[in-house]
């Protein structure tokens, strides 16, 4: 089963860190990405941008509108995600909870639809 981990963090806090913090930080995601592969469950991921170079788009009332930003103000932003292909929900939350977002922010595990 395919499952998508949504990284949140505070963006805000990651800017206000110390650099030693910070790279120390981006040192444990790179090294529990290098596990993940390394497992051959990982199927992809990715990094966003930060939340000020997002757009959104709604259509209500079927005219299409764009805003910049964000669609909702939160103390967590959507950084990033992995894709993991694993038996179960219980390996999706045994990669979740090694996963260093969860030390300052949070991981959400969503399955996908399968789209066969």
């Amino acid at each position: 089963m395919q499952y998508m981990m949504l990284i949140y963090g505070n963006e805000k806090g990651y800017a206000a860190m110390p650099p030693e913090m910070l790279e120390s930080a981006m040192q444990a995601f790179i090294q529990y990405t290098m596990e993940l592969a390394a497992s051959g469950h990982m199927v992809s991921r990715g990094q966003l941008q930060d939340t000020s170079t997002a757009t959104t788009v709604r259509a209500p009332q079927g005219a299409v509108h764009t805003t910049d930003g964000p669609f909702a103000e939160t103390k967590e932003q959507l950084g990033g995600f992995y894709v993991i292909d694993v038996p179960s929900l219980d390996d999706a939350i045994a990669w979740a909870s090694k996963c260093p977002a969860i030390f300052g922010g949070s991981v959400e595990i969503r399955p996908l639809v399968p789209l066969d």
